[in-house]
């Protein structure tokens, strides 16, 4: 009876001893998902035309220049350096916010638009710091897709300005 008693006794702890590491593994894999993670490729709207740059001074809007290449530097991110990336396109959206615009684009549609690529950074930066690499992709392709929206919003706002003349004369 004793010995049935230390087989049981004996047993039971080598099952309990045994699963303790298997939780430390999954936990291990679950912290450096990110770094092995490859984040799919991002596609961008088309790009602006010359034209259309000089038309609307785009040429001269430092702060939107540097936030357009940092933002599509994306695609060529390597994941375990995310974060720090993402903090500076962070502060480049911010520098955004608070330039000077082009009177073309000082408006309530375009400048809302940046507001949310804003809020769709730290999102990312969030997901980054926590390690969820599923939920950072995913917030990743939402990021690029507020991004051409912010492009088009731009490139049809300033059609809309053209169309309508007496806009284009309360601008200037």
């Amino acid at each position: 009876m004793i010995r049935h008693l230390f087989f049981l006794i004996s047993t039971l702890i080598f099952f309990s001893c045994n699963s303790s590491p298997k939780k430390n593994k999954v936990e291990t894999l679950t912290k450096d998902s990110i770094t092995s993670a490859k984040f799919s490729e991002v596609k961008f709207l088309k790009e602006f035309s010359d034209e259309f740059i000089i038309n609307n001074d785009l040429d001269q809007w430092v702060e939107f220049i540097s936030f357009k290449e940092s933002i599509e530097s994306i695609s060529n991110m390597d994941p375990k350096g995310i974060t720090f990336y993402l903090d500076e396109l962070g502060k480049k959206t911010e520098e955004l916010l608070e330039s000077s615009k082009p009177k073309s684009f000082d408006a309530a549609p375009i400048i809302s638009r940046i507001k949310v690529i804003q809020m769709q950074v730290m999102k990312c930066k969030f997901y980054s710091e926590n390690q969820e690499s599923e939920k950072l992709e995913k917030a990743l392709k939402d990021l690029n897709q507020y991004y051409n929206f912010l492009l088009s919003r731009m490139i049809s706002f300033a059609e809309e300005v053209e169309a309508i003349p007496e806009e284009k004369e309360n601008q200037e």
